[in-house]
Parts: C-alpha cells; sequence; structure tokens
C-alpha cells in the first residue's frame, strides 16, 4: 500500500526547487546571523568572475568589491540583521580588472526549521544602468541622445509632476500615441499608488536620486504595468530643484514569465505529492470492497473497515493540509519579491508531514 512520501521524494522536489534558483541570473548569498556563508548559487561565477569552488566564505566576495566601496559595504551587511531590510549598490572589480555595479538587497527571513534565523542577498549587475545614469550626469549631448535612442521610457517632469519632455518609447508605454499627445500630461496620473511618487520624491530629496525601484504604474487604459525606475533631480545653481529626470523600463512580461516558470514547477510538484496520498485512499477503498467480499465475520469485518477508515482519514488530512499551503503560498504571489519565497510555504508542509508518524494500516 502507498504510504507517506519518502526522503527520497522529497529531496527530489527540493531539488527542482534548487534547478530554479539555479536558472536566475540574480545571485543569492545566504548567511547565519554570524555572517557565516550557507549558501550561494551558481551565478555568483558571472557576476564576480571567480569559479563557484573559490566562494568559501562572504570574506571571498568583500575581497573583490572596490577599496573605496569595502568598508561601507562591511557596514551595510553587518546592520542588515537589525534592520531587517536594506540594500545598497555599490562597485566591484573583477579578477580580470572589470568594474561591475552591483545592486545588493538583503533581508532577514526566519526559519521553521532547525536553520533558525539567516539573512539572504539577492545581488544584480546593474552596471548598464549606472553607465546610462552616469553618462546622464556627465555629458548633456549624450543625454539627449540616449533620451531618444533608449527603448525605454525616458523623461523630464516638473516638480509638480507635469511632463516636461519624453521620448516616444515613453509615450507608447503608459498608452499614448505620440511623444507631443503625452506633453502636458501628468506623471503622478500613471501611478497606481500615487503616495509612491510622494516616498519616491523624498527618498530623491534625502540621497539625490533613487535607482531601480520597483513600482506599479497604470496606462491610460487601465493596465497595470510592472517597471524598474531610475530617476535624479535636476537643481539651478541655487540648490532648488527645478525638474526630475529618470528613465523607466517595463519588466511586466519578465516577472510574469518567471513567476510561471515557479508556478508550474510547484504545482508539479504537490501534484506528484498529492497524488502519493490518493493512490492511498484508492487502495484503502479496493481494501474494504475485497473484505466485505470475503469476511464472514461481522466483528473482524468492522475491525478492518476502521483500520482502512484510519488510513483514508490519514491521507485526507495530509491532502488538505499540503492543498491548505499551496493556496497561502500563491494568495498574494504576484506581491513576492523574491521567486524561491512564494513556495516556502509548500515544502515547509511537506517537510513536516514527513516527521508525521505513518497512519495505521490494515492487516
Amino acid at each position: 500500500m502507498p504510504n507517506r512520501i519518502d526522503l527520497a521524494q522529497f529531496a527530489q522536489i527540493k531539488e527542482r526547487l534548487r534547478s530554479i534558483l539555479h536558472a536566475m541570473s540574480e545571485v543569492i548569498v545566504s548567511l547565519s546571523p554570524q555572517g557565516e556563508l550557507r549558501y550561494v548559487t551558481p551565478a555568483v561565477e558571472a557576476l564576480f568572475g571567480i569559479p563557484m569552488r573559490d566562494v568559501t566564505s562572504i570574506e571571498n566576495l568583500f575581497a573583490l568589491v572596490h577599496p573605496e566601496d569595502r568598508e561601507a559595504v562591511r557596514h551595510y551587511y553587518a546592520a542588515v540583521m537589525d534592520n531587517e531590510f536594506d540594500e545598497m549598490e555599490y562597485r566591484i572589480v573583477t579578477p580580470a580588472g572589470q568594474t561591475k555595479w552591483v545592486h545588493d538587497e538583503g533581508h532577514t527571513a526566519y526559519c521553521p526549521d532547525q536553520m533558525g534565523q539567516r539573512i539572504d542577498h539577492v545581488l544584480r549587475d546593474v552596471t548598464a544602468r549606472r553607465q546610462a545614469m552616469d553618462a546622464l550626469a556627465s555629458s548633456e549631448a549624450r543625454y539627449r541622445d540616449f533620451f531618444h535612442s533608449t527603448h525605454d521610457m525616458a523623461y523630464s517632469v516638473r516638480p509638480d509632476g507635469v511632463f516636461l519632455d519624453i521620448n516616444e518609447a515613453g509615450a507608447h508605454m503608459l498608452g499614448f500615441c505620440s511623444r507631443d499627445e503625452a506633453l502636458g500630461a501628468n506623471i503622478r496620473d500613471f501611478y497606481e499608488d500615487p503616495a509612491e511618487r510622494e516616498r519616491i520624491l523624498a527618498e530623491i530629496q534625502a540621497h539625490g536620486a533613487v535607482h531601480g525601484r520597483h513600482v506599479r504604474m497604470k496606462t491610460r487604459d487601465g493596465r497595470i504595468i510592472e517597471v524598474d525606475l531610475t530617476a535624479r533631480a535636476k537643481r539651478n545653481p541655487q540648490g532648488v530643484i527645478v525638474s526630475y529626470e529618470g528613465i523607466i523600463t517595463n519588466i511586466t512580461e519578465l516577472l510574469e514569465n518567471q513567476r510561471n516558470q515557479v508556478l508550474r514547477q510547484a504545482a508539479g510538484s504537490v501534484c506528484h505529492y498529492l497524488n502519493t496520498h490518493l493512490m492511498q485512499i484508492l487502495a484503502a477503498k479496493d481494501g474494504i470492497l475485497e473484505e466485505i467480499e470475503s469476511s464472514a465475520d461481522p466483528a473482524a469485518l468492522r475491525q478492518a473497515i476502521r483500520a482502512y477508515c484510519q488510513d483514508l482519514e490519514a491521507a485526507c488530512a495530509k491532502i488538505t493540509a499540503v492543498t491548505r499551503a499551496f493556496n497561502s503560498a500563491f494568495l498574494t504571489y504576484k506581491e513576492e519579491p523574491y521567486l524561491d519565497h512564494a513556495i516556502i510555504a509548500i515544502f515547509d508542509s511537506l517537510k513536516s508531514e514527513t516527521a508525521c508518524p505513518p497512519p495505521k494500516s490494515s492487516a
């Protein structure tokens, strides 16, 4: 009779999750509260230019941080535990001498198992975006060339949000037929959450710019798009802000493709798990029918049926537990910032199920 999922099956499910993480271009670094390296994804080789086998501690990565940024990066890593969430952009220098910009997002995670607390960092290569912003800051001529040639939305707005300029790509992204039609509109009208723009302006006031902010915007026809926003303030000689200018990249399709990949993998794993217990239910049903046909002793028949019912009850309880976990994990699925977190609740449920004692089976 099929029984609960065994350790080999559970290892196979976790391997599927690992394959998703390994396919990501972002580098995921997981640390203990004491700063010990627990896990790093293979994407570290492409970003840092070193073999994964050489990454045995976080110090291997700190050694590649640009000397001018190293002290600040160490302070940032030390502070994530207290802050619970933080982010930073800094430079690294690969062994080949190539300088890259990295966006590092760190957050504290609380694990239900014996691993306890951990700190996860997601590192992305933002060199191209930083180079583009440096070009905007250093040369107005190069800025204008980039402004009109990029496929992303490049724009400039007055402090009150009215467009001073926008490229054709940006006008089409927001649902206008042309750049001229977009001029005079207000960027505030395109934020799904108007308060988000106020938070962005406050950050620009404090730091001069925002980099790689994930924002949900709405087009003229009401469609919601997810974008990556980078912007800065432009000031006059007296230091007064006269405009804001920035770049917006539509990442809706990219995020949806990643989410769909996670959903397919998770659904396949859970269906396999549920099928195991459905087979247990079918076997118990066949056993009941066999006992009814063959047993001549009513007392023995009742005892056998009770045993089979215990099997049925245990299998149904397991199916209920995992379906609830699956539903909970994807209830806020589109809001998840990291792809791996969307299905952690499912695998935690599976793990706890394997620790349960087996149901009583009939003789």
